[in-house]
């Protein structure tokens, strides 16, 4: 139910906010099990500049705690940032930059060969945005910016090679004003451009190169209105154009609120949404006509907050169509695609958090139930997908102890099985996993104010959790279709890292 502003998701976006100004100039120290970071934060009078860097290496951690993978060289990778904002008079400019680089080695059984395969990935990623957010055009509000990315991957499975290169460009220009007390008025255009390369090298063999340049462009408009101090409405409409699916299409965005009391509103949001086919399909677009897949939401939302306790819930529909459907097992270049895909997911949200009714004690309550059924890939029938829980369940808690100066935290997830299918039995995706349950815990112990100790230990009840079962192309001799599980590669994960502030105000 996201607004016109955003699109290219069909089923919800994640809007991340980053921080005006730093607090404070300041030197973040971590020593981890697992890695090493250091950061630093410099601020003058108008700017401020802060630089991080990290390195995370598996090995050390993995000689003293026992693996489910037969790892020849474990992760490992290096990263670094830097943020840099300036203040004007009437705005503010941000830019970011960021760059990682990772590697691993492992021997992964293969239910299809009795010989494990070796399995190794290097991995490289850049990326850069910039933004300005200020006051222009007689008090209209500007928010416009760009960001690019870069990223590569180099696999080797056995002794064949899998390349791949993506270069993403996104420009972004918006303006809002309110032009009345009651009404306020957004619009904009972005334009997003990849391109996508892949080369595939075949040991005495032959080389495949996929491949796309994909350029979308849209424009939105959206306007809010306060018709009293207890019914609001948004409404807006967003137009993108697809130039790689030849494609333009309009996707409407509307959502009313209304406030039943001091400290709750019940809200309802309805729109259309699309997005292009994913990576794996439209690289063959040299070989196959794709449509854009579409989405339409029906959300019913109440919020209740007063005083540190916070009340969700949500019940919504889904309905999907034009979803990309392939003939083989795996999606190829040959394989026949359409996008005759339909589906639905329709479900109830609930949210309780709690900080206020007793003393130093933070918790809260997720539950989510699902039902969800989809034919789209290579499903000869509507079924549920293998990633579906019908119930999860999150608990979350946090208690500090004062005189101990430490905050003790656990946390339980628990979700019903998941559906697989089994190629033994006759019904499509019949088959349906264990229940997934883990008990963690986590102890943050506050040596001073800027020094913190903190352990944390996953899965303290040692529960063997199966997501799901792999089945062997062919079957046996017998006319079975063996299977193995699929399974954590760490059954408990446990971690200790010291972090240090410095700063002048010792906080």
């Amino acid at each position: 139910g996201y607004s016109a502003e955003y699109g290219e998701a069909l089923s919800s976006v994640l809007l991340l906010y980053t921080q005006d100004e730093p607090e404070q100039n300041k030197t973040d120290i971590s020593i981890m099990s697992v890695g090493l970071g250091l950061g630093h934060t410099k601020k003058w009078e108008k700017s401020s500049l802060s630089l991080n860097t990290s390195y995370i290496n598996l090995a050390p951690y993995q000689e003293i705690i026992p693996q489910n993978l037969d790892w020849n060289k474990p992760a490992q990778t290096g990263s670094g940032e830097a943020v840099y904002r300036y203040h004007f008079n009437n705005g503010i400019f941000k830019l970011y930059a960021a760059f990682d680089a990772a590697e691993f080695d492992i021997n992964q059984p293969n239910i299809n060969n009795p010989i494990k395969d070796k399995v190794s990935l290097i991995n490289s990623n850049f990326y850069v945005n910039s933004s300005y957010k200020g006051i222009m055009f007689k008090n209209w509000q500007v928010l416009t910016g760009f960001s690019y990315g870069i990223g590569t991957n180099k696999t080797e499975i056995n002794a064949d090679k899998l390349h791949n290169k993506e270069n993403t460009l996104f420009l972004k220009y918006k303006m809002s004003k309110n032009l009345t007390n009651d009404f306020k008025l957004s619009f904009g255009t972005d334009f997003n451009s990849t391109k996508y390369y892949e080369n595939y090298f075949e040991n005495l063999g032959q080389n495949f190169n996929t491949g796309y340049v994909s350029n979308i462009g849209a424009v939105y408009a959206e306007g809010e209105m306060l018709f009293s101090r207890k019914f609001a409405v948004k409404a807006g409409v967003r137009v993108p154009n697809s130039e790689l699916i030849d494609e333009v299409y309009v996707s409407p965005r509307v959502s009313l609120a209304y406030k039943v009391a001091k400290y709750s509103q019940f809200s309802f949001a309805y729109g259309e949404f699309s997005q292009t086919p994913s990576t794996n399909y439209i690289k063959y677009s040299q070989f196959h006509q794709f449509e854009a897949e579409n989405a339409s939401h029906y959300i019913l939302n109440y919020q209740y907050y007063k005083e540190g306790r916070t009340l969700r819930a949500e019940l919504y529909y889904k309905g999907y169509d034009n979803l990309i459907k392939y003939s083989t097992l795996l999606p190829n270049y040959n394989s026949v695609y359409t996008n005759d895909g339909t589906g639905f997911a329709k479900g109830l949200d609930v949210f309780w958090r709690d900080g206020k009714s007793v003393k130093n004690l933070d918790y809260w309550i997720s539950y989510s139930y699902i039902d969800s059924e989809r034919d789209y890939k290579n499903f000869p029938v509507q079924a549920t997908p293998n990633f579906v829980a019908n119930h999860s369940l999150s608990i979350v808690t946090k208690y500090w102890i004062q005189d101990w100066k430490s905050q003790i935290g656990f946390t339980n997830v628990f979700a019903t099985g998941r559906p697989y299918n089994n190629p033994n039995e006759t019904e499509f995706m019949n088959g349906k996993t264990g229940s997934y349950n883990v008990l963690s815990f986590n102890w943050a112990y506050l040596l001073s104010p800027q020094k913190i100790l903190y352990l944390s230990v996953s899965n303290i009840l040692d529960s063997k959790n199966v997501y799901g079962y792999e089945y062997a192309n062919n079957p046996n001799s017998d006319g079975i279709y063996n299977r193995q599980a699929v399974t954590a590669t760490a059954d408990q994960f446990f971690f200790v890292g010291f972090f240090w502030t410095i700063s002048s105000n010792k906080n």
